[in-house]
């Protein structure tokens, strides 16, 4: 009992706990979150908005503030979808006696990654519909890419985060083994030396892999078709381009944020599955003369445990870059320039 219970208080196995659970990541990322808005760079990136005239802050707002929202919405679902998945599959079943000990729990994984795609294709659907309408006054602009207003930063966190996922995925379904023709959820660990059948852990193979690599080539393609649609259409006036520009990077940001962190979040539910795998370490066998122990030992083991705890600080990031695409639900064009009001005023005498 007391070495129990010295365990439970051992700070680092506590640690590893706490960091386990899903729940304390999104408080650890919340606060980060508050102190990245309230930081002095923020502040004077707010500042540092360009200033329209009443009439051209109009047009502009009513073309990208729905897309603004859009994006902060659906950060906030993907929030909640895996808050809630969690708490169902982990807690409330349980309480109810229900157990989910045999089930191949592949939308653990893929459902953060199918809920941003989800996300960024009905925001394709608005860039498309109503954020495309044709210039007021059209403006010469040289040809521009999807690329054209992503961030570099952002754009290789993107690629490296998905880059990641369908790595880890492909490495862990070709790692795996069924049993008996049944779907691909185990790991093979031989014991050395001796002729009894391996074990087989439960482990992240095809079974939970495959969904997942349909879902990210889904948000693949939908971020690309996104970030094309924002960046193609034509800008409204001249007068307009420089803030309409900056509205474009913004929204390409939130499409990069949010498919990183969708990504991410997956990742680490996948490198938790892995090294929780991996660390068996041994095995008893039950005889009528007594038992007999063997060590085991996966050799990856030692790169399994380094996911295990590499996974808190993806899923923290994940939450902190869902965070920051809420905020852009508050995100507006800012009011005009003393100066530009009365000359507009001026104008319209």
């Amino acid at each position: 009992m007391l070495p129990h219970i010295a365990s439970l208080l051992d700070p680092i196995q506590l640690l590893g706990r706490l960091l386990s659970l899903p729940l304390v990541s999104l408080i650890l990322a919340a606060i980060i979150a508050v102190g990245i808005a309230v930081s002095p760079r923020e502040a004077a990136r707010r500042r540092g908005r360009v200033r329209l005239t009443p009439s051209a802050s109009t047009a502009v707002s009513a073309r990208y503030t729905p897309e603004h929202r859009a994006l902060g919405i659906a950060a906030i679902v993907v929030i909640v979808i895996f808050i809630a998945e969690n708490l169902i599959t982990g807690y409330v079943l349980g309480m109810f006696g229900v157990s989910l000990n045999g089930v191949v729990g592949w939308w653990r994984y893929a459902t953060p990654v199918f809920t941003a795609s989800v996300g960024v294709a009905i925001l394709l659907a608005m860039i498309v519909m109503h954020g495309s309408t044709p210039p007021e006054r059209p403006v010469v602009a040289a040809r521009r890419t999807w690329l054209t207003f992503s961030s570099r930063v952002g754009s290789v966190g993107t690629a490296l985060a998905l880059l990641a996922l369908a790595t880890t995925t492909l490495l862990a379904g070709l790692a795996s083994s069924n049993l008996n023709g049944g779907p691909y959820v185990y790991l093979e660990i031989d014991v050395p030396n001796e002729t009894i059948d391996p074990i087989r852990p439960w482990f992240y193979g095809w079974a939970y892999g495959i969904p997942v690599l349909i879902c990210t080539a889904a948000l693949v393609a939908v971020v690309v078709a996104a970030l094309h649609a924002n960046a193609a259409r034509a800008f409204l006036r001249p007068e307009t381009v420089v803030a309409e520009q900056r509205e474009r990077r913004d929204i390409a940001s939130g499409i990069a944020r949010l498919a990183a962190s969708a990504a991410l979040l997956a990742l680490a539910g996948a490198l938790r599955f892995i090294a929780e795998a991996g660390s068996v370490a041994g095995l008893t066998i039950q005889g009528d003369s007594g038992s007999d122990s063997y060590d085991v030992f996966w050799r990856y083991g030692e790169l399994a445990a380094i996911g295990g705890w590499v996974a808190p600080a993806l899923e923290i990031t994940a939450f902190v870059l869902l965070f920051l695409v809420t905020a852009q639900l508050a995100h507006g064009t800012g009011p005009a320039a003393p100066a530009e009001q009365a000359a507009e005023s001026r104008a319209a005498k």
